[in-house]
Formats: structure tokens, sequence, C-alpha cells
């Protein structure tokens, strides 16, 4: 954390003397490799593709395998601030997925006893749960449509994918109006609002390496940024389950600071900016009309946008009667070919009653 955050912090009182040595660490926990039959590269090449663009840590989160870390090879030029973290993507009946987080052993993925899609999701949290992991929810939309309702009676589900860049099927955010009848966005705050505490997680969902297009899911469109002590599996994983973390399609920031009276958030411009111009052409959101720049969005119960700042920098005084606070950061833009877009970082909810 370099100083000018750091004095951010402190002066809007949301920062402790012991907070000084967090770091913020990027991440993807969701990408496929050739041993899932319907991807291009190895779990090598995936790994080296995801160090050489700075990423810090990764999970192999393969379709019903577990990829301990220690069974693959790191990049010859590897960087000591780059790990994997050892997963798997579990994927059961109902077409229910899920990515089992810095588990010790494979995950039993078959549901045949189970009732429906909110049996089989339970099912997941309790044996990534024996198998010393945590569970993130991935891709409601993904073939399938769970909603809020079906999602509301697990329990024990802290983590769930509000955006996913896969462009086949499961891109959680794009799919709104296109045959499913909420955004995953829309799915996180009836969640909210139902008194649960569910951290959102941004994720690529990668399987093509090799051929870059918008009809194939190609790496790098969504992440995590986790506020950490220190790069490991265990310092990340804990900081994720206690949402000390954003995540985002292109918005990078250099403040996302929050407590039980405050929600503070600054837009890092010049780390968006270059990002967004790496990405493809393909990666923004489609809007119908916008104005060029940066907003600042705070949303509460039922997705109700209570405050919305046009420009980089935006604190909310919270309202001791809303049950949580999220944030949205926007960066929009027009293009002459393409049209208004835009690019998010969404910041996790406070929560009224520490969860």
């Amino acid at each position: 954390m370099n100083v000018k955050v750091i004095r951010s912090f402190f002066l809007l009182g949301l920062i402790s003397p012991l907070m000084v040595s967090a770091e913020w660490f990027r991440g993807n926990t969701h990408v496929h490799t050739v041993l899932c039959g319907h991807a291009d590269s190895t779990p090598e090449a995936v790994t080296q593709w995801y160090h050489d663009r700075g990423y810090n840590f990764l999970i192999l989160s393969e379709h019903n395998k577990f990829i301990d870390p220690r069974t693959v090879k790191m990049p010859d030029n590897k960087r000591s601030d780059f790990i994997l973290i050892p997963g798997e993507e579990v994927s059961g009946d109902h077409k229910v997925h899920t990515t089992a987080m810095n588990i010790d052993h494979l995950v039993d993925w078959h549901d045949e006893a189970a009732e429906g899609p909110t049996q089989v999701i339970q099912n997941h949290v309790h044996r990534i749960g024996e198998a010393h992991g945590h569970t993130i929810l991935n891709h409601p939309h993904g073939g399938t449509n769970i909603g809020a309702p079906v999602i509301l009676p697990v329990e024990g589900l802290h983590m769930m994918e509000v955006y996913n860049a896969n462009t086949k099927g499961s891109n959680i955010y794009k799919r709104a109006g296109m045959g499913y009848p909420l955004t995953a966005e829309a799915i996180w705050d009836e969640l909210l609002t139902g008194g649960r505490f569910v951290y959102g997680v941004g994720s690529d969902d990668a399987h093509i390496l090799e051929d870059w297009n918008p009809e194939v899911s190609n790496p790098g469109m969504g992440w995590v940024m986790v506020e950490a002590a220190e790069l490991s599996s265990e310092a990340i994983t804990e900081a994720m389950l206690g949402g000390e973390f954003y995540f985002s399609s292109g918005v990078f920031l250099s403040v996302c600071a929050k407590n039980s009276e405050t929600y503070a958030v600054v837009i890092d411009s010049e780390a968006t900016r270059t990002e967004i111009a790496r990405l493809p052409d393909w990666s923004g959101m489609s809007v119908e009309e916008g104005i060029e720049g940066y907003r600042i969005e705070f949303i509460g119960p039922h997705g109700r946008i209570l405050q919305s700042v046009r420009g980089k920098e935006a604190k909310l005084s919270i309202d001791p009667a809303l049950t949580y606070v999220r944030a949205r950061a926007v960066f929009t833009r027009h293009d002459p070919d393409r049209g208004w877009e835009e690019y998010y970082a969404w910041g996790q909810p406070v929560f009224r009653d520490s969860p």
C-alpha cells in the first residue's frame, strides 16, 4: 500500500495503524485448462499467461479435478509475488458449479440424492468445508437460472460470482434481457436484502488463450483485488471471507474503504485507462447512452442507488437504518464503432450487523 493511499485512509478515518501493512493483490479464481476437455492450453501455459500479466495469484479451477499447485511447473522467470492457490470447480447436478478455494483434496461432485439445486449447493458447501476450503458459487446464469430463492436457504455460502467474463452463456452481467430475468448483480442485492452475508466475486472463466475473438472465452477481463497482510493461500482466502476485496471488469481503485459509518471510494484513473487500453475491444458492457467519464454509486437494499457522484472520488455517510451499503465505480466511454460502453469495479457490502 503506497503512502498516498495510507494517508487517504487515515484522513477518512477508515484505517488504523494495524492496517498499514496490508497490500493489494490481483487474482483470478476461475480459469480452465486442457484438463477439462474444452480449453486449449496446459496448466503451465495458463499459469504463465497470468504471471506475465502481473497477477499475484491464480486458482486453476478445473471441472471435478483437484489441481495441486505442487504438480504445476511454475514459470522459469517466476516473480516472488506470484502464487497458485489449490482449487477445483465442483460441477454437480442441476448445472451447479462452485469454485472450491484453497482445498487440500478432491471434492466429490456426485449429487444423485439431491432434490434440487439448493441441496446441491448445500452439498458443495459441506464437502468443500470437509476439504478445508471455502465455496464460491459460480455463474448462476451459466446454463440455468439459479436465483435468490434457490440460494437463500443455503447455509455457509459467503461468496458468489457477480461478474463472470465468459462470453459463452455464463456472462452473468451481460445476460440481463437475453432470456434471464435478472442480472447476477440484481440477484446479489436480493440476497443481501434478504439478510445474507454474501460477497461478490469477479472472474474470467477463461478457456481460450490461442484465439482471441468475442465468440470465445479469453482471459484477463474479470478479476479480484484483495487487500491482505501477505501473499499466501491462507491470507488471501481469509481476506476474501472478510470482504476485504473488490472485483473488476476494467476499473482500478486506489481507495475502497468502509466501516459502519462511512464508505469511501477513489478511482485510480491512470491504472484504469492503461488496463482498458490493453483489454480486447469487445470487453466493455454495451449501454444505450452515457456521459463520458467516471461515476461512483452507492447502493443499498433492493438495489436502490443511494448516491451517485460524477468524478473519481466519493464518500457516503451511511444511514444507520440501512441494512447494507455497497459501491460500484463506473468508467463510461463512447466508441465510434461500438457506441457507448462501460467498465466497472464493485466494492463489497458493509453491513449494519457485522457478519
